[in-house]
């Protein structure tokens, strides 16, 4: 008998990790998990409506307050920069240099920390006043949702 396509297991796809992910990703398995959260309340017992509602009027709250429990900690963060074409280049060539030399697993990170941590050295920095943290995490969230001014 011949063999039946319908009869074969699709493939599975693996789950995509965290440095292959980007922002949209990320919202939608936040969806997903308030989703799953809401399913597991209606699917109680309860019969009382109140009890099963999630509260999302704090979310951007929850969301800062785990990001000023971080702060001090090495988190790494996804940021866009934009450069010239010749420090893409000259970065490029020297991750490769390192590489040819036996540094093998070098990255353009560790580059770029090392280059940051020389140019923070000797530096007296000052820090951001909270109403401006304030107003780049007020951008940001607005930024997230899709909403302008």
């Amino acid at each position: 008998m011949a063999k039946s396509f319908k009869q074969l297991t699709p493939k599975v796809e693996l789950p995509k990790r965290n440095s292959e992910k980007d922002i949209l990703d990320f919202l939608e398995q936040e969806k997903v998990s308030a989703n799953d959260e809401s399913m597991t309340m209606q699917s109680s017992n309860n019969t009382s409506n109140a009890s099963n509602t999630i509260d999302t009027s704090n979310i951007g709250t929850d969301i800062m307050a785990q990001n000023d429990s971080v702060i001090g900690e090495d988190v790494d963060v996804r940021q866009t920069f934009i450069i010239g074409q010749q420090y893409m280049n000259r970065l490029k060539d020297f991750v490769h240099t390192k590489r040819v030399n036996g540094q093998y697993e070098y990255t353009q990170k560790q580059a770029l920390h090392e280059a940051l941590d020389r140019l923070f050295e000797g530096a007296t920095i000052e820090e951001r006043p909270a109403h401006i943290r304030q107003q780049e995490e007020t951008r940001k969230q607005r930024i997230r949702r899709g909403i302008t001014k």
